[in-house]
């Protein structure tokens, strides 16, 4: 069991790092399988406690917008698609098996990758501004395949919240020293991004937690950051309003529009549409908000059903909003809903970018709800034997 739970939390990491450290999205995906799908599926027949881990409220939502999703295929869309829906499924799986055998090493493995992946965003500032020369007027990308500004940022935002909020499960000399110049990695990498849309989402996420529980520390941390980006705003306008509103409006409403065509049921998953937006010479692939988009591909009905999947999630992480783990996720619920007003594909994608503000929310949630059937901080691989001896008589 030992054994397949490192293996389970070498796929987390491979899957919150795997982006920044690898140089292609098919080594990206051959590691998931080989490190998180496939020991999920092990686990799942060979110990109870992962069947009996799966909360059935919320699978029973997920596998409602999963058949809503296969069944649009009847009328649009891409069959391929079909796979992907899969995916999901089992990247949901192996989240839910690490959580139940060895919860500690869950938390540890997000808790550490973000730390890591704070420090690598340093690298990438490095390289791209020093090494690389470019001007500071460009905006930053990361490392490995994070070459897209926005969806970078998304995953940079996401890490470096759940960071801030999961410090408590890194090792105590990491909480000292590392910490901070791996926050302080995400900020500067945000900045440089100039995205307005996470920056955004970030200053959401620590209001959100504030509110959720609040506290000295929090309110001071969201009343500086509000201060930084008035006086940024005041001082450097050409900076802060860079791009204006990147024509989000106008697609919107070009979006709106396409919707009408079918507007209960959708095109079917992944159908391909274009968006003009007039004065422009080019045509736009998606709408650049993820819940326009869901409602073009799935309807509104398709959008009911993926909003009320969040809502469970939201609700679930709101319960627990008085522990750290809790909160990490109530904040990271906060900047995922606000990023992907700006930009997103997803959720029906191979794993990218988008996973981390589409599914990463989902996969935590299931993982606090899979602790109630597996050990305690403290006690856990006593109670692991206990259903596995239970099973075994059985």
């Amino acid at each position: 069991m030992r054994c397949l739970s490192l293996w389970l939390s070498a796929g987390v990491v491979w899957f919150l790092l795997g982006m920044q450290l690898l140089p292609s999205s098919k080594l990206y995906h051959q590691g998931l399988i080989l490190l998180a799908w496939l020991p999920g599926i092990v686990g799942l027949f060979l110990f109870p406690i992962i069947r009996q881990a799966w909360d059935r409220g919320l699978l029973v939502a997920l596998l409602i917008v999963t058949a809503w999703a296969a069944l649009s295929l009847g009328w649009g869309g891409e069959e391929r698609r079909f796979k992907v829906l899969l995916y999901v499924l089992l990247a949901a799986n192996a989240w839910v098996a690490l959580a139940a055998l060895d919860p500690l090493l869950l938390w540890r493995s997000v808790a550490n990758s973000a730390l890591l992946g704070g420090l690598v965003a340093w690298v990438s500032l490095v390289d791209m501004y020093v090494f690389e020369g470019n001007p500071w007027q460009v905006r930053a990308v990361g490392t490995g395949h994070l070459d897209h500004t926005i969806l970078a940022s998304h995953v940079m935002g996401a890490l470096g919240v759940l960071l801030v909020f999961l410090r408590s499960d890194l090792a105590p000399a990491l909480r000292r020293w590392a910490w901070l110049p791996a926050c302080i990695g995400y900020l500067a990498f945000l900045l440089m991004s100039r995205s307005k849309g996470p920056l955004l989402a970030a200053v959401c996420a620590f209001a959100f937690a504030a509110l959720c529980r609040p506290s000295r520390l929090l309110i001071a941390g969201l009343a500086m950051a509000l201060a930084l980006i008035g006086a940024a705003a005041v001082l450097m306008p050409e900076v802060v309003l860079r791009g204006g509103l990147s024509y989000r409006p106008q697609l919107l409403a070009s979006a709106y529009e396409y919707l009408q065509l079918a507007p209960w049921v959708g095109q079917g998953l992944g159908a391909e549409y274009l968006l003009p937006v007039a004065g422009l010479p080019i045509e736009f692939e998606h709408a650049h908000n993820l819940y326009l988009h869901l409602a073009i591909q799935l309807g509104v009905i398709g959008l009911l059903l993926w909003l009320a999947l969040q809502a469970v999630v939201l609700v679930q992480a709101f319960r627990r909003r008085s522990t750290p783990r809790g909160l990490a996720l109530c904040s990271l619920i906060a900047f995922a809903g606000v990023s992907l007003f700006t930009d997103g594909m997803g959720p029906w994608v191979k794993p990218r970018e988008e996973w981390f503000t589409v599914w990463l929310p989902l996969f935590l949630c299931l993982c606090l709800l899979a602790e109630k059937c597996s050990a305690s901080a403290d006690g856990g691989q006593a109670v692991i034997a206990s259903n596995e001896a239970g099973g075994h008589e059985a």
